[in-house]
């Protein structure tokens, strides 16, 4: 949507610009969500974008050889990173410029909800602006955003790509780690926790792609799977807030994620029994997990 304004210097109207809605590099429209998003691939967007130069001289009182840029740029809430697309220079050209602009959003650096910005700012103010016009080179005179699930209802759980030898104290040859704070249950799941998988294995992150045709790959996602619950259930379980009181935290929290996995494979079963029984038998349990989750089925 049009984000609103406040500055000193003159505006043009929203008329000015004219967008088209961002696309993959196949001419596919991108959507507000994305369910078959992968951690490991980059996201090649594009977008058509109309200026009308004239009246936007005309309305921030620029003369005419005033100089305009368009630039994309992406935000994730998840591993809070930006970046910048390639600015496209329109210079001082007159009447109304069509052109594409792309952006590439590494899969790596993503995740959760993906804020998509296009802007078009000022990259000089002409030899005479008048008093009232945007001077600043770089100034935004006109800035649209929409917002993307990246990932969408069949990747609900984060995953980011890491080079384990740049983490200190990690283990470079280590597959995958679970990141997240058993204390802290009401965190949303897509802030509160993710799963970051080796980028300096040599085959981890390639059986873990979607579509991966290596037959090992289905055995790997088992084996996470597994491994993943396994960790948030006995997490949980030494939670007192959690085994006193487990339907408390609300929908989209980490707390009621793993409530609803437990009851998903323990159906009826009290909080306080499960926190004895895996306190006794923790390999009975993980077995029932094995189970219950379908591992290497």
């Amino acid at each position: 949507m049009k984000t609103p304004k406040a500055v000193p210097y003159l505006l043009p109207p929203d008329v000015v610009v004219a967008v088209q809605p961002w696309c993959f590099t196949d001419g596919s429209e991108l959507g507000d969500r994305l369910d078959h998003w992968d951690p490991f691939v980059e996201l090649d967007l594009v977008r058509i974008v109309e200026v009308d130069l004239d009246e936007t001289r005309r309305s921030c009182q620029l003369p005419e050889d005033a100089a305009f840029a368009l630039v994309g740029t992406w935000f994730s809430n998840r591993t809070r990173i930006t970046g910048d697309g390639t600015v496209v220079e329109l210079g001082d050209l007159r009447g109304t410029v069509r052109t594409a602009l792309t952006l590439t959003v590494p899969g790596s650096e993503s995740g959760g909800r993906l804020t998509l910005r296009t802007r078009l700012v000022l990259r000089y103010p002409g030899d005479e602006p008048s008093p009232i016009s945007p001077r600043r080179i770089g100034a935004i005179l006109w800035e649209e955003e929409c917002h993307i699930a990246v990932e969408g209802g069949a990747a609900r759980f984060p995953i980011t790509a890491a080079d384990f030898k740049s983490i200190p104290h990690f283990p470079d040859t280590a597959a995958w780690f679970l990141e997240w704070d058993s204390n802290d249950l009401e965190a949303p799941v897509l802030g509160g926790m993710r799963l970051l998988v080796n980028s300096g294995h040599e085959s981890i992150p390639d059986m873990l792609r979607s579509g991966s045709s290596d037959p090992r790959a289905g055995m790997l996602r088992s084996f996470v799977t597994f491994d993943v619950a396994k960790s948030l259930i006995a997490g949980a379980l030494r939670n007192d807030r959690f085994v006193d009181d487990p339907e408390c935290f609300e929908d989209g929290t980490v707390g009621r994620m793993i409530f609803e996995l437990i009851a998903l494979c323990w159906p009826g079963m009290p909080i306080p029994t499960m926190r004895s029984r895996i306190n006794e038998d923790t390999a009975l349990v993980n077995a029932e997990i094995q189970a219950h989750l379908g591992i290497l089925a």
